[in-house]
């Protein structure tokens, strides 16, 4: 086994596409360090010139906007009233369908929320960094890597090679896994330590972020649950890979999962079925996106469990499957 998992970890780091994916997400964590600072420069600014325009003069132009908006909201439920009196089944129609593409709209695309305190300042590092962790941006890189690592030894001969060799298969399916699970692993910690390392030598900013200890025991516990969940979802798109014997499936669906796309599904369950059942609350990257500091207790424990069952699930199927299926 041990033999396996080194033949593996040697592989990988040969392997170009697992390498081209890891440069450019090293590169992304400076970038994305970039724009974080500039949203934090840019909230400081306009916390500021509110501040100096003065409380007062602030809650009057607040007043004097909130009337203007009552006025105006008041306007469209008239008008949308007249309009639905005039054709009540059309109007009904369209207002459902327009709820319905808000809803999955506002859940579809990658988010990153910048952490700043009440000046607009960037909070310590490790809230920066769980709040990229859930926004999904490094989980769309580890799962390219992830996908052209498994879908490289069948391509190369290294898997049929090694199947006649090894007195029990599922052994050459955890190997593999474990390799990813390496991979994933470094890929969290190098991003961190390459994008703190960024701030600190005032690349980003001017090197005056703090890093958090004294946050770092809630931090740990963050990233401890946020590899859990991507080492799940990527074990579903390992069996997705598998089965459709097809990298550009498990890339695809990959990308569309990350993206949030299966709200839609969710969406159209609810509309079908006239259920208030949320599919989506079950989904590993909806729960992803949920995980952060100062989550709740309850957000936690439910995130903790959809990420064992599903790394659980996802992995027994894939032995099944490995066990049985034809290596070519």
């Amino acid at each position: 086994m041990f033999n396996l998992i080194r033949m593996n970890l040697f592989r990988m780091i040969h392997t170009k596409g697992v390498i081209v994916v890891f440069i450019l997400l090293m590169g992304f964590s400076v970038i994305s360090g970039c724009i974080s600072a500039y949203d934090s420069i840019e909230m400081a600014k306009e916390i500021k010139e509110q501040r100096e325009a003065g409380e007062e003069e602030g809650v009057r132009e607040l007043s004097k906007q909130k009337e203007e908006e009552i006025k105006q909201k008041a306007a469209m439920e008239e008008a949308a009233k007249k309009e639905a009196e005039d054709n009540k089944e059309d109007n009904a129609a369209y207002e459902a369908g327009y709820e319905f593409g808000e809803q999955v709209s506002g859940s579809v695309g990658i988010y990153v929320n910048t952490p700043v305190d009440s000046n607009g300042n960037l909070k310590d590092y490790v809230f920066v960094y769980c709040s990229e962790l859930s926004g999904g941006f490094l989980l769309l890189f580890i799962l390219i890597g992830a996908v052209l690592f498994f879908r490289g030894d069948e391509k190369d001969g290294f898997l049929k090679n090694i199947a006649g060799q090894t007195k029990y298969r599922h052994n050459i399916f955890f190997a593999r896994l474990i390799a990813v699970g390496i991979y994933t692993f470094a890929c969290m910690v190098c991003y961190m330590f390459v994008e703190y390392f960024a701030f600190k030598i005032g690349f980003i900013m001017d090197g005056s972020i703090n890093f958090g200890i004294k946050y770092l025991p809630e931090a740990i516990k963050i990233f401890a649950l946020q590899y859990l969940l991507h080492m799940a979802f990527i074990s579903g798109l390992l069996l997705i890979t598998e089965v459709s014997r097809s990298t550009a499936a498990g890339l695809t669906i990959g990308l569309l999962g990350v993206m949030g796309f299966g709200m839609l599904f969710a969406r159209i369950i609810q509309k079908v079925f006239h259920t208030d059942f949320d599919l989506n609350k079950y989904y590993i990257n909806t729960n992803i996106s949920h995980v952060n500091m100062g989550a709740a207790h309850n957000t936690i424990i439910s995130a903790l469990g959809i990420g064992i069952v599903f790394f659980i699930l996802y992995n027994v199927l894939n032995v099944l499957w490995f066990s049985r299926r034809d290596i070519i």
